[in-house]
């Protein structure tokens, strides 16, 4: 189980650096909406461009989360000692929780992807 944990936090921080990644997303997207000036839109520099970048990097950090979870899914049902079992429960459950939260990410993501595209 030791194993299976330090999947689960390495996919918790995957999952923090993706929220993280969307959230400055968002902050470039809503600085490039309330820059009305040409000049500080140049002082500030491509942000619509920054943002694609950061986009692209968080739909990598999506697939890697969702496989890492994945996996780590299956670490933890491998472990069938039944001394395990309320914290195999546990874990699972938590990986539930992940796992919906990565669905919502997917949400945002197909957001972001129109957003992009227009």
């Amino acid at each position: 189980m030791e194993n299976a944990f330090d999947k689960l936090v390495a996919v918790c921080e995957r999952m923090r650096h993706l929220t993280g990644t969307l959230e400055t997303i968002r902050n470039l997207l809503m600085a490039d909406v309330m820059t009305s000036s040409d000049d500080t839109r140049a002082a500030m520099g491509d942000t619509q461009e920054t943002a694609r970048g950061l986009f692209i990097h968080a739909m990598g950090l999506r697939q890697r989360a969702g496989t890492d979870l994945e996996s780590t899914v299956q670490l933890i049902a491998a472990d069938t000692a039944p001394e395990h079992s309320a914290q195999r429960q546990e874990w699972l459950l938590l990986c539930r929780d992940l796992a919906g939260t990565l669905q919502g990410i997917d949400g945002v993501l197909t957001e972001l992807e129109q957003h992009f595209r227009r």
